[in-house]
Formats: C-alpha cells, sequence, structure tokens
C-alpha cells in the first residue's frame, strides 16, 4: 500500500480504536464547586428525554491534566447539571471548554461533549485554591474556595455523565439525525481528595449564558488529584425536531460579532 497515512490497515485500525475505547487521562488536579439552583432553571436547560435529579446540582469545575494516552496534556472545565433517564443518574454537562484543538476533537467526535476552546487557570496559595476560564479576553467562569478538610482515599470513585451526539444539517436547517444519548462512565483513581467551602462567578455573554444558571444555595467544594480512565456506550435517541432547541450549546451565536480583548 502506498498511501498507508489515508487508507489504515487493520494493526493501525485497532491501534487507534484501543485508545478510543478506553481513553485515559492522567496526572490529572480537579477544583469543583457546587451549588444549588432553581428546579425550574433544571427542567428548562435539560434535554428530553432527561429529566431532573432528586435535586437541581449544579457543579462547575476546572481541571489540568499532566498527560493522557490520546490527546496529550491539556487543561478545562465542565459545568454539569444532575440528571436522569430510565433509572440512571448521571450529571449532564452544559459547557466543556478545553484549552487545546485535539481535546476538543477528541471529546466532540467520540463522546459527543460540548466543548469550546477556552484559556484555562488553576492555580493554588496555601489552601486557597482559584481557577478561571477565559474566551474572547472575557473569564466568563470563576471559582474560588478554601480547602479545610483532608479525605481518606478508600479506593476508585465512579462518575458518569450524559451527552449527545449530533450533527448541523449539511443546509444549515435543522439536524442531519436523531441525536445519540451518550453515557460516560468514568473510574477515578483518586491519590488526594480534600474538601472546603467555594463560590463561583459567571460573566454573561450572547455565546455562553451561564450566568442564567441561578446560584442559590452552596454545597461545597472539593480538590481532587487523580488518573481517569473514560468509556462509553450510547443508550437511547430523541427526535431531531425535539433536540434542536438544545442543539447550539458546542457553537457559538454565528450571528452577534465576536469581540476579541487582546492584552495591551
Amino acid at each position: 500500500m502506498i498511501t498507508k497515512g489515508w487508507v489504515l490497515d487493520n494493526e493501525n485500525i485497532r491501534r487507534i480504536e484501543d485508545r478510543l475505547a478506553q481513553p485515559a487521562f492522567l496526572k490529572g488536579r480537579m477544583f469543583s464547586v457546587s451549588y444549588l439552583t432553581r428546579l425550574e432553571i433544571v427542567r428548562e436547560v435539560l434535554p428530553p428525554p432527561l429529566e431532573p435529579a432528586s435535586e437541581p446540582l449544579i457543579t462547575v469545575s476546572v481541571c489540568t491534566f499532566g498527560d493522557s494516552n490520546c490527546v496529550g496534556p491539556f487543561a478545562g472545565g465542565v459545568v454539569d447539571v444532575a440528571a436522569k433517564y430510565n433509572g440512571v443518574e448521571a450529571n449532564h454537562c452544559l459547557a466543556m471548554p478545553m484549552s487545546t484543538d485535539v481535546a476538543i476533537i477528541f471529546g466532540r467526535e467520540l463522546f459527543g461533549e460540548p466543548k469550546k476552546q477556552a484559556r484555562v487557570m488553576l492555580q493554588g496559595d496555601g489552601d486557597v485554591l482559584r481557577g478561571s476560564l477565559e474566551r474572547f479576553g472575557v473569564p466568563y467562569i470563576q471559582l474560588e474556595a478554601r480547602m479545610t478538610e483532608n479525605v481518606p482515599v478508600t479506593g476508585p470513585i465512579a462518575s458518569a455523565r450524559f451527552h449527545f451526539k449530533f450533527m448541523h444539517a449539511a443546509n444549515g436547517r435543522g439536524l442531519e439525525f436523531d441525536p445519540i444519548l451518550v453515557l460516560a462512565q468514568f473510574r477515578n483513581e483518586a491519590k488526594v481528595i480534600r474538601r472546603g467551602t467555594g463560590k463561583v462567578t459567571f460573566a454573561q455573554t450572547r455565546h455562553d449564558p451561564l450566568k442564567e444558571i441561578e446560584i442559590v444555595e452552596y454545597r461545597g467544594a472539593t480538590y481532587m488529584e487523580a488518573d481517569i480512565y473514560a468509556q462509553a456506550k450510547a443508550i437511547g435517541k430523541v427526535e431531531a425536531s425535539r433536540f434542536l432547541p438544545y442543539a447550539f450549546q458546542n457553537i457559538d451565536d454565528y450571528g452577534a460579532p465576536i469581540e476579541i480583548n487582546l492584552p495591551r
């Protein structure tokens, strides 16, 4: 075969698919602040067929990973809302900014993660942690917490997240197919866990309206150092017409001007 880079043989297909099937995100530092919002807000932002979980819980995270088996080192953030589907409880991801194009492409194509590119900062000063995510020169997500409790690590920690895989139609109207509901499951091999109290600040923008997710009551902050191992599977579908109002979280408002505030 002359064009080895264009048409892969079975060995190279298996090599790549092994990473797609079992991605590992290593040397992770994850800082999260959780809060309760209003149930009416959760009902509005959850796409069908997802339903609210027992509490209207939002978790906002900033993280860095020193290595991975698939996309190299990267940093990012997550805004999750607790949800359920057919007896399964997991977080549904409202936003997932990432620092590198490789991390964006991997997660969007494989899991359906609503990723956009952002600048990410996570730093600590003693017990105080600060994190921020910035797009177009605007720090639109900021976290701050004081960690006061060391939590014993007793074994792997399981977590899960709902995503929707979909594609806008080639003619720009509607979706190309009925979106697929994906359940991504994670095994967190934690080395350090700390807890404390924290706060979240959102800046409202046309492209990232997270300030609309009202903060009612804070539920605490967590810091974890861990390696994360992921697997995912399709667990359902939703009609394209029902999902369309929710299909714009992973892109910007192309009808609005994009102002980039460059440093002076």
